[in-house]
């Protein structure tokens, strides 16, 4: 699959911004779990923030396989940071498509330019309770896992508005929304730079957050952001697969036993072979889906498709670079036991490999 040459372009610059800025002190945010903002405010100046936002409100207007592969390209050094700007980017798409003109104003300039950062909160961890009262709609409770949260900027919620909690109304929370308290997790298993936190609420009057559409509109607001979600996450998990194997091969080089480079070894090759016919498999999917996003097509199945596969072969990239490592592979001084962690989260974002399967069924069958 041939990119442009505009995209080929923008491939090379991230790619060199990754090595040359962000790789500096991966290891140190990982550890402290502290997001990178000064790398992300760079990013910002780059465009890749705004990419999602038409030029006319302060955005790139950059296409879906534009911000794929910039995607890619930073995950393959920062999976973390890739998160960071692909939920910013998530948040500015539901703006811009479902947006109100007084919230798109509100919104999209400062998100272009880094002002804000905004997040998302999934919806398989929210523990909120709504209660509609004489004085309008009441929330209590929490959501364990909102993305961005640390960047303290608005995000993006999906509240139920029936009791079985198979319908959603959409909002926009800003940080100084009433009864909300804000912090930082830093239990997560992986992406401990990508500033997810847990967003707590008692007795918050949702009449001080900004809906997004009606209540009618949730469920499809919800699909709409999560099948692009699928292919920016699809993405990270294929660079972060590529930056897995690209240091199990440097080491498998410098490493040997037996009086040669164990990348001599016919096991360590066979793994090889095995990882990048899944990087290439995983690549291919996820530009599909981007490709058909950008032509205009129907991308929900394509996007399903590409982060169940990706997703999971992230998972078997990154426990066969451990196995490359031996023993060191477990070890914090070694970036694969980073990548291996960082592939489990990027799993259960938004969906889960069992989800993506349903949907892709249900897609097929009819």
């Amino acid at each position: 699959m041939q990119l442009n040459r505009e995209c080929i372009l923008l491939q090379s610059e991230l790619r060199k911004f990754a090595q040359q800025v962000i790789l500096d002190k991966v290891d140190e945010f990982d550890k402290t779990c502290s997001v990178p903002s000064d790398n992300v405010k760079q990013l910002a100046e780059m465009g890749i923030l705004g990419a999602i936002i038409p030029e006319d409100k302060g955005g790139a207007a950059l296409d879906t396989i534009g911000l794929v592969v910039s995607l890619e390209e930073i995950s393959k050094v920062c999976p973390s940071t890739a998160l960071i700007v692909a939920i910013h980017n998530a948040f500015a798409f539901s703006i811009v498509k479902f947006g109100s003109t007084d919230m798109q104003k509100k919104y999209l300039k400062k998100a272009a330019n880094g002002e804000i950062i905004g997040g998302f909160a999934t919806t398989n961890t929210n523990e909120c309770r709504v209660e509609r009262t004489d004085g309008g709609i009441i929330l209590n409770g929490k959501n364990s896992l909102v993305l961005n949260a640390d960047m303290h900027g608005p995000f993006v919620i999906f509240l139920p508005t029936d009791a079985e909690k198979k319908n959603l109304a959409t909002y926009v929370i800003d940080q100084d929304f009433p009864g909300m308290t804000v912090r930082k997790s830093e239990t997560a298993l992986g992406l401990k730079a990508a500033g997810i936190g847990i967003a707590s609420f008692e007795n918050s009057s949702i009449s001080n957050a900004s809906p997004i559409g009606t209540e009618e509109d949730g469920n499809k607001i919800y699909s709409a952001v999560c099948d692009l979600l699928n292919i920016y996450l699809a993405a990270i998990a294929c660079g972060l697969a590529q930056g897995a194997t690209e240091a199990a091969i440097k080491y498998a080089k410098e490493r040997v036993q037996f009086g040669q480079p164990i990348i001599t070894f016919g096991m360590v090759r066979e793994k090889i072979a095995d990882t990048t016919t899944q990087i290439e498999a995983g690549r291919l999917l996820a530009y599909n889906a981007a490709l058909a996003c950008d032509a205009g097509k129907n991308y929900s199945r394509a996007a399903s498709m590409a982060k169940y596969y990706m997703g999971r072969a992230a998972i078997d990239v990154a426990n066969s670079a451990i196995q490359i490592f031996g023993g060191y592979g477990y070890m914090k001084d070694y970036p694969v036991e980073r990548y291996f962690r960082d592939a489990q989260v990027i799993n259960v974002l938004c969906s889960t490999p069992a989800d993506e399967k349903e949907k892709i069924a249900k897609e097929t069958i009819g």
